[in-house]
C-alpha cells in the first residue's frame, strides 16, 4: 500500500496512484509436525483394497520351579494365543483446476491446489494413526448417557473396547480372537450403581448397539447380565480389559479430573513405571516416545520437582529451548496434534463425528463448559504398524490418462511427510480441455497390537495415556 505521508498530498496526485497493490503469491499456512504416522513400522502388504489379514501372538510357557518328584517326567506344558486383525481401506481427497482460471489468478493456481491437496494427504494420514493410538490407550474407560433406572440396557457415551471380548476360560467362549460379545463370549465390566447407597457392581456385556452403523468407538447402548442396574448421568462403566491410564488427581472418569489436576513430573514416572512393570520394549532408538501439547509441555516446566531437578541449570538446553528433550529413558515429542477441541473434528462443540472417530472426550463433563483435558500420549516398541499396498502395481499395460508420483511438499520451508502416498494429475477430459483434477490416494492400516496373553488383564499395554486438565 502506497504511503501518502511522502508524496504531495494533492488530489491530482492521489488519483495516479495505485492503493492497495495485489501481490501475485500465495503465502503458507501455519502447519502442524506430523509425527504420529511416524511412530508405525511401516511394512508392504500385496493385497487390494478390503483384504484382511489375522495376526497371531503368542503367550508366556508359566514358569515351573517346583521340583520334579525323581524318576517322574515333567507335565507337557502349553502357552496361550491371541490374534488382532487388519482391512486394507482406500483414503483419499481430489480438488479440481479450472486452467483459465489458474491462468488469470494472482499465481499459479493449480500448483497452489496441488500444495494444499499434498498438505491434506500427510495430515489425513496423520490423524488416522493418531485415533488409532489414542482410542486403544483409552479402551473400555467410559460413562453412562443420562440417567436410567432398573436397566439392562445402558446408553453409554463411548463404545471403544467395550464391543468385543476374548474368553478362553469358558467353553463357548473365543478362545483366541476378540470376538463381538455374546451370550456365550461376554466381557467382564465394572459399573457403578446409584441404587441405594451407591456401589460398585459386576456385570458382564452380552450385546451392544451402534448410534452409527459399523461404528464400535462411538456413542450406542450395551446390553448387559447379571442383574439390572441404576445409572446416574455419567456414571462410569469399565471393562476388567481396560487399559491402564494415568488419571492425575485420580478417579475412575473423566470427570474426575479438575482445572487443579495439571501434568506433573510423578505422572510421567507412573506411565514410565507401567511400561516397565509390563516389560514393554523401547522404540528402536532405545527409548519410550511421549507426545506432549504445548499445554501438557509448559504445566511440567512449573513442576516444583522439575524445577529442583534443574535448578542451577538456566542455560541447559530445555529451559533455552523449552522442550524436555530426553528424560526417565524417554523422549518427548512437541505434537500440535495431540487430540485437542482445535485438532478433533467436532471438538470445538464436544460432538463426537463419525469422520473422526476419536473416542475420547476433549471436557470434563462432556461438555464446552467443562475443564479442557489434555493427553500425554507415551508408545511402547511394535503398538502400532503400517501395512500398505505398492500403489503402482495398479496400473496395467494400459497406462493413464495423466501422471502419478509421490509428492514431496513443502510448506514453511519444512518438508511434510507423504511417503508411500500416491498423487494422480488427471489429463484434461472435459469437452474444452480446461478441467484439470488432482487427487491422492493411499491404501493401507493401522492396526494395533494386543498384549492380553501376558501380565494383567489389560488388552493393550504398549500405549498409556495421562489425563490432566487446563
Amino acid at each position: 500500500m502506497t504511503d501518502f505521508s511522502i508524496i504531495v498530498q494533492s488530489p491530482e496526485i492521489r488519483a495516479i496512484v495505485q492503493e492497495n497493490t495485489l501481490e501475485r503469491a500465495f503465502h503458507d499456512a501455519l502447519f502442524p509436525r506430523l509425527l504420529f504416522r511416524g511412530e508405525a513400522t511401516a511394512e508392504l502388504w500385496a493385497g487390494q483394497v478390503g483384504d484382511s489379514m489375522t495376526f497371531t501372538g503368542a503367550g508366556l510357557i508359566k514358569p515351573k520351579t517346583k521340583p520334579l518328584v525323581p524318576g517322574s517326567d515333567p507335565v507337557p506344558s502349553t502357552f496361550t494365543s491371541e490374534q488382532w486383525s487388519s482391512t486394507l481401506n482406500l483414503y483419499a481427497d481430489a480438488i479440481d483446476t479450472n486452467m483459465p482460471t489458474s491462468m488469470v489468478a494472482i499465481a499459479n493456481l493449480f500448483l497452489r491446489n496441488a500444495q494444499q491437496l499434498g498438505l491434506s494427504a500427510g495430515q489425513s494420514l496423520n490423524r488416522l494413526p493418531r485415533n488409532r493410538l489414542f482410542n486403544a490407550a483409552e479402551s473400555g474407560h467410559t460413562v453412562a448417557d443420562g440417567p436410567q433406572g432398573a436397566v439392562t440396557t445402558i446408553a453409554v457415551k463411548r463404545l471403544n473396547g467395550l464391543t468385543k471380548a476374548r474368553r478362553p476360560d469358558l467353553a463357548l467362549g473365543s478362545p483366541v480372537r476378540y470376538d463381538a460379545v455374546s451370550a456365550n463370549n461376554p466381557l467382564k465390566i465394572r459399573i457403578w450403581d446409584t441404587t441405594g447407597a451407591g456401589v460398585e457392581v459386576s456385570r458382564t456385556i452380552v450385546g451392544f448397539s451402534a448410534a452409527t452403523a459399523g461404528d464400535e468407538v462411538g456413542p450406542g447402548t450395551i446390553t448387559i447380565a447379571g442383574g439390572a442396574v441404576t445409572v446416574a448421568d455419567r456414571a462410569y462403566i469399565v471393562s476388567e480389559d481396560r487399559t491402564y491410564l494415568v488419571r492425575v488427581g485420580g478417579g475412575m472418569k473423566i470427570d474426575d479430573i479438575s482445572s487443579t489436576d495439571l501434568l506433573r513430573l510423578s505422572d510421567i514416572r507412573a506411565a514410565i513405571s507401567r511400561f516397565r512393570t509390563s516389560n514393554v520394549p523401547p522404540m528402536p532408538d532405545g527409548k519410550y516416545h511421549c507426545h506432549l501439547d504445548p499445554t501438557s509441555e509448559a504445566q511440567v516446566f512449573s513442576d516444583p520437582e522439575w524445577q529442583r531437578l534443574l535448578t542451577a541449570l538456566p542455560d541447559y538446553y530445555m529451559y533455552k529451548d523449552f522442550t524436555i528433550g530426553q528424560l526417565l529413558g524417554t523422549v518427548y515429542f512437541q505434537n500440535s496434534e495431540n487430540p485437542i477441541p482445535e485438532t478433533v473434528d467436532g471438538g470445538l462443540t464436544a460432538t463426537y463425528s463419525t469422520d473422526e472417530a476419536f473416542a475420547g472426550e476433549l471436557f470434563n463433563t462432556g461438555a464446552t463448559s467443562g475443564v479442557k483435558v489434555h493427553r500425554a500420549l507415551f508408545v511402547g516398541q511394535g503398538m502400532l504398524r503400517e501395512y500398505y499396498t505398492n500403489l503402482d502395481e495398479l496400473i496395467t499395460e494400459a497406462g493413464i490418462t495423466g501422471k502419478t508420483a509421490e509428492p514431496r511438499i513443502t510448506n514453511n520451508g519444512i518438508e511434510v511427510f507423504t511417503e508411500r502416498i500416491q498423487m494422480i494429475l488427471r489429463a484434461p477430459l472435459n469437452r474444452l480441455q480446461d478441467q484439470v483434477s488432482t487427487a491422492w490416494k493411499f491404501i493401507g492400516d493401522w492396526p494395533v497390537r494386543t498384549d492380553v496373553t501376558t501380565g494383567d488383564y489389560a488388552r493393550y499395554k504398549r500405549a498409556c495415556v495421562v489425563q490432566h486438565g487446563e
